[in-house]
């Protein structure tokens, strides 16, 4: 990630702890990664559910979470981190559908 991005956006929001700029670098990441998903999906996978898919698609990806560490699993599909980074997006993508900024 630009690191000169990171520490403008870390500036203008007037931000004073360290670790928010690693926050920042991680959310752009996660931004990064949900805009290559939404390309391929559209958005209405997430129009026709609303917020019930989106906790839908929350739950299974907690499930998973849970199953893999209680059985101190190493997955053989997605990684841990890239489960982590839905869950990241789902958050957003439940605060713009509650918002009524979900675009079709």
């Amino acid at each position: 990630m630009d690191e000169g991005m990171v520490d403008s956006i870390y500036k203008d929001l007037g931000c004073i702890e360290p670790q928010t700029k690693v926050i920042i670098e991680i959310m752009l990441e996660d931004i990064k990664l949900f805009d290559k998903k939404q390309h391929d999906y559209g958005p209405g996978n997430i129009a026709k559910f609303g917020v019930h898919g989106v906790l839908v698609r929350t739950n299974d990806k907690l499930e998973r979470l849970i199953n893999l560490y209680r059985n101190d699993r190493t997955p053989e599909n997605e990684s841990i981190t890239d489960t982590w980074q839905d869950l990241s997006v789902y958050g957003a993508i439940a605060r713009t559908l509650l918002q009524e900024r979900w675009e079709t």
